[in-house]
């Protein structure tokens, strides 16, 4: 057995404390699921939070939630995301050459001047999977990843999606979910350990346009790409497990019912 996820070993806090002594009243089956419910939830107080996302409504510039690129080419579309008019969506552009020459948005914690709510303790929070929103308005196939970079640096080692999003010109707006699990991650230059990494060992996330799986920083491409909605989500494992144990509890709450009548 691998080392116990950080979302069960930071179970015991003042919260989780008054939580399962109030549930030690119930029949052991009930406490079981009861537990069960509570861990899926539980989160650390990472930077990462279970279910977070980032929609783009209501500001002028997606670096005000800490999307930014050093080339200057990321930009705020006030309408025509998914949801239609009005909308607002993240929109990258790329030339094919230099510092602008790749569609790349970077999003990174480098204290005190940037703090990111997309690094953290991704395994405390029970984070496995990014989900987004995605539009090709290039007149070349996209393929998206997912990077998490050690430093800010070029040459930074890290991990790479093996997933990727594959978006025709003319798609429209197309929904993805990328795993972030060991087996579904790239090692890129030598990083630390996945358990090491993702509690504490990235400073910095980036969505990029690469068709292999051996840089963290993107190909040269002439085009553009629309971005909404990008969520962070748990491992469907996780989820099933706390529904099935929300619908088990309503189950016996109405057998008691009946049986007390």
């Amino acid at each position: 057995m691998g080392e116990s996820p950080g979302w069960i070993r930071g179970l015991i806090d003042a919260a989780s404390l008054a939580t399962i002594v109030t549930i030690m009243s119930l029949s052991l089956l009930s406490r079981i699921l009861c537990l069960l419910v509570l861990l899926s939830f539980t989160r650390s107080a990472g930077a990462i939070t279970l279910g977070q996302v980032d929609t783009f409504q209501g500001i002028a510039n997606p670096a005000e939630v800490n999307w930014r690129n050093g080339a200057n080419t990321v930009a705020l579309v006030p309408s025509g995301g998914p949801a239609g008019a009005g909308d607002a969506y993240m929109q990258l552009s790329a030339d094919g050459g230099g510092q602008g020459g790749r569609l790349v948005a970077q999003t990174y914690t480098v204290p005190p001047s940037f703090t990111s709510q997309w690094t953290g303790n991704y395994i405390g929070a029970g984070v496995t999977a990014i989900e987004f929103d995605l539009l090709n308005q290039s007149a070349v196939t996209l393929s998206i990843r997912i990077a998490f970079k050690t430093d800010t640096g070029q040459a930074s080692s890290g991990y790479l999606s093996l997933q990727r999003a594959v978006l025709a010109p003319g798609s429209g707006w197309q929904h993805f979910s990328i795993q972030i699990t060991p087996t579904m991650l790239a090692a890129i230059g030598g990083p630390a350990a996945y358990n090491t990494f993702f509690q504490n060992g990235f400073v910095e996330m980036r969505i990029i346009n690469e068709a292999g799986t051996t840089n963290l920083n993107g190909d040269p491409v002439v085009g553009m790409l629309g971005i909404d909605n990008i969520r962070a989500i748990p491992e469907p494992t996780v989820t099933a497990l706390a529904a099935a144990g929300l619908f088990l509890l309503g189950a016996l709450w109405l057998r008691r019912r009946r049986c007390a009548a």
